[in-house]
Parts: C-alpha cells; structure tokens; sequence
C-alpha cells in the first residue's frame, strides 16, 4: 500500500488479442506483461473486457463473442478465438496474466468497466443478452446530454446484481492484488434528474463490494487494494453520482485514478491535489493518470516530475502507445523516479483544451486570446516546474496564432521580464509564428510559475486577434 508505484494498464484487445493470429502462443499471451517488465512499471492493471463481455473465463458473465457462429472482422475474430483457444487448453487468459505479472515481480490489479452505452435493441460484439432482454432497464437519457442514453438505470436492482455477480466471482477466485472498478467510462448511472437522490445506491454498492474484496484477502492471508478511477475534480464526481468524500472518509477505497476517459493532454497542472487532502485522513493512495497526447520522453518526464513533485502516491499509465518500443520502455523505465529525473532534460507543456476533458470541469488554459490591439490588458498561463532555475536552464517556447515578425510582446515568467531582444521567431506555416527565448535563470522557480503576456505592438493595419496555441518550457540541466 505505501509503496511508491507505477501503473501499467493494458484493455488486453488493443495490441494483444485483436493482433495475434489464433491459437495463441503462450509467449504472446505473456506479451501485455512482458513490454513493461522490468521497467519502472511496478503495477500490471488489467481490463476484463469491453464491458458487456469479458475476456476471461466468467461463468457468470459472458465471453467475447461466444453468441456468434461468424464474426465480421479479423481482430475481432481472433480475440474471440483466441480467448476460446486458452480456455479449451485449461487456461484462463485471468490467471496466465496474474501468473506471468508475478512471475515478472509485478502486482496485478483487475479493473472492470460497470457500465456501457450499448443500444439495447442493436446486437453485436459490443452488447451482451443482459441488455438485449432488458430495454425497459436503461436510461431515456434528455436532449442536455445524449450520451447518457442506454446506459442502464441502477436503480433496478437486477442491474446492480449482475455486474457484482462478476465481482463476487472475479475477486476471490482469481489471485489478484487489487481490484478497481473503472467509474469513468461512460459515467451514467441515474436520469439527469434523478442524479443527487440515488447517490445513496452506489455508496452502498461500493460498501458491498468492500466487503467482498475484505474478505477474499482475509481468506488468502495478505490484503487485496479496493480502488476505482473517478474524476479529477469534485463536482464532475457528485454530478456522476460518486459521493466521493463519504467513500473516503468510511475508508471504502485504497486507492483512486482520477482522470477523464478520452486522450487526455501531459499535463503537469492536472488537479489532483484536492484528492491529496481529502485522501490523507483514511491512507488512501492517489494515483493520477498520465494523459498521452503530445507526449514525447521529455514531455513524459515533465509530467512525471511535476506529479511526484505536488504528492502523488503513484502514476496511472491507461492510455500508453502501442507497440511499446525502445522509446516507450525508456519512459517507463525513467518515470518512477524523481530523483532520477532531476538530472534530465525535460518539457512542461501547458495543456490544451479538450471538450470530453471540459465536459468534466477539467478546462485546460489553452487557447488563449491576447486581443487584436496594443496595449491590452496582461493575460497570464500557469505552468508546474519540478525544476528551478539554480540547476537548470530553461526555455520559454510560444505558437501563436496571427502573430506577424514585427508584432512585439512584453513576456514576463514570475514578474521578471523577458528580454525581447533574446526571442527568437520561427513562422509555422501561414497562420502561425513561434517565439522562443531564454528564461532568465533568477525567474524560474520550483512550483507554480506564471508567464504574463502583454502586446506592445502591433504589425501596421495587421487587426486580427493574437492567440495562444501551444506553450512549454524546455529544461536542460546545467
């Protein structure tokens, strides 16, 4: 529980069953496990399935594609088979995952998805009989928010039983060091209206679901973690139905993701830091999720240090690149250390936005208009350094949209001016322009930085509106 960890999350379809020709081998069975072996990655995290269906041997759920004679794609063929190619050996897909993970000295988290999207009067491979014979049980859903539709409505409690059915038989049959349950993929429980009167439904599901994980680690002598992935701010929680500080304050979670279900930025500003507080009190663990648009080694690095930095207890990869090559492995391998990545180069990228992030209260600072004329008011960006500017040097790096050669900013990091003679202007393509310049080494700090933004010219009769797309400051160690 107290140990300092890096999660490794694999949806075990993607760039694992959909891509090996059947039967599989027990080597590319391994492979989910074995690309992040030896790495900083300490945690494997493992989806059960797509949701309706699983890719284990539930006998209580059902298996990805068992309902069909003939499949209409070729990855979606070969998952099927080869999870059917497993079990007819005697091996369930679960266990020779659990068995390699801690073969390779890592834990092995399960996490299932609780609810799904799925029309309930369209069959196919991303459906399951559950909902196909039970219409009357979803969502209606309201014109505010479409994607709530034919979600099931958890207030029928024949909805509720049948995923703690999959719990009650996942959990102490398979040999698993945690458990989680993913409350972020498609979070709709309860009508729109009806959100704030049922939240009550899910704390004691979750108090039920406790129970069972208590009691399979008491069986098995050693304790088994409980957490789920909720989101990152407060109010997007209750606006789900997660009654977040009362799950904390009973002690019903060992750990918690926050994040948003999308391909969300590297963000070293990511909020997290209320979950700290709120967290503390009970030892519940906060393991914020690594987003992976943009992200190269040093924007990998960036994130990572600024995250250890502000407290998290753990990083949370759900969304990493495949394959995992050279380069990926290099970020895992380096990601878990702040120590280590105190000597390396490194990028903090300011996040832009993203309307399934926003959607979520998670807004992002970017883009950000500066206006159409001299002498505007200043505009400033916030940005989280892990780094100061006694060790290191730094580079301040801005696209602009519209901005022109002879146009002219007042840049400031901290209240300390930049020199504009040191900016450096690089045109990117027609519509946009990059500046770029050395951040004085006194106004770089460890902690929350601040960039202030003023136009002091403007190109002659040039009237359109600058904004800022993209900003990063890049660290080199000295």
């Amino acid at each position: 529980m107290d140990k300092r960890r890096v999660i490794y999350y694999s949806d075990a379809r993607h760039y694992h069953m959909y891509i090996y020709d059947p039967p599989i081998r027990l080597e590319e069975a391994y492979a989910p496990v074995d690309e992040a072996a030896g790495t900083s990655a300490n945690t494997f995290a493992y989806g059960f399935g797509v949701g309706p269906t699983m890719f284990h041997g539930t006998e209580v759920g059902e298996i990805w594609g068992s309902r069909f004679d003939e499949i209409g794609d070729v990855a979606s063929w070969r998952a099927r088979e080869n999870v059917k190619s497993l079990l007819d050996r005697g091996l369930d897909p679960l266990d020779v995952l659990i068995e390699r993970a801690h073969e390779q000295g890592m834990d092995f988290w399960g996490s299932l998805r609780l609810t799904h999207s799925s029309d309930p009067h369209v069959d196919g491979l991303h459906n399951w009989q559950f909902k196909l014979d039970h219409p009357e049980w979803v969502l209606k859903g309201d014109a505010s928010d479409p994607s709530r539709k034919n979600n099931f409505n958890w207030i029928h409690p024949e909805v509720r039983a049948e995923r703690f059915a999959l719990i009650e038989e996942a959990v102490p049959r398979y040999d698993m060091d945690g458990f989680e349950l993913d409350l972020t993929f498609s979070p709709y429980f309860f009508e729109a209206g009806e959100v704030a009167q049922n939240m009550h439904i899910l704390t004691e599901y979750l108090r039920q679901v406790r129970r069972v994980v208590a009691a399979a680690g008491a069986k098995r002598g050693r304790p088994m973690s409980l957490g789920a992935r909720i989101f990152p701010l407060l109010q997007a929680n209750l606006d789900s139905g997660y009654d977040i500080e009362t799950w904390l304050g009973e002690g019903l979670l060992d750990f918690v993701v926050p994040n948003v279900y999308t391909e969300m930025p590297l963000d070293p500003e990511f909020p997290f830091a209320w979950l700290l507080d709120l967290a503390a009190p009970s030892g519940c663990q906060v393991y914020p999720a690594l987003g992976r648009e943009g992200g190269g080694v040093e924007t990998y690095r960036g994130a990572a240090a600024s995250y250890w930095h502000r407290g998290a207890h753990g990083l949370y990869l759900p969304w990493f690149a495949w394959p995992v090559g050279p380069q990926e492995r290099q970020i895992l391998s380096e990601i878990g250390d702040l120590d280590a990545l105190a000597g390396q180069s490194k990028t903090y990228r300011v996040a832009a936005s993203q309307d399934a992030c926003a959607k979520r209260g998670y807004r992002a600072q970017l883009p950000l208009e500066l206006g159409a004329e001299a002498g505007n008011a200043v505009r400033t960006i916030a940005f989280y350094s892990a780094d100061d500017g006694a060790s290191t040097s730094a580079h301040l790096r801005l696209r602009i949209r519209d901005l022109s050669r002879r146009d002219q900013l007042e840049v400031a990091i901290n209240g300390v001016v930049v020199p504009a003679e040191g900016f450096q202007y690089d045109p990117v393509g027609y519509l946009a322009g990059w500046l770029a310049a050395a951040i004085p080494s006194a106004a770089l700090r460890s902690g929350r930085n601040e960039i202030g933004l003023r136009i002091v010219a403007r190109a002659p009769k040039l009237k359109s509106k600058l904004i800022v797309e993209a900003a990063e400051v890049l660290i080199s160690p000295r």
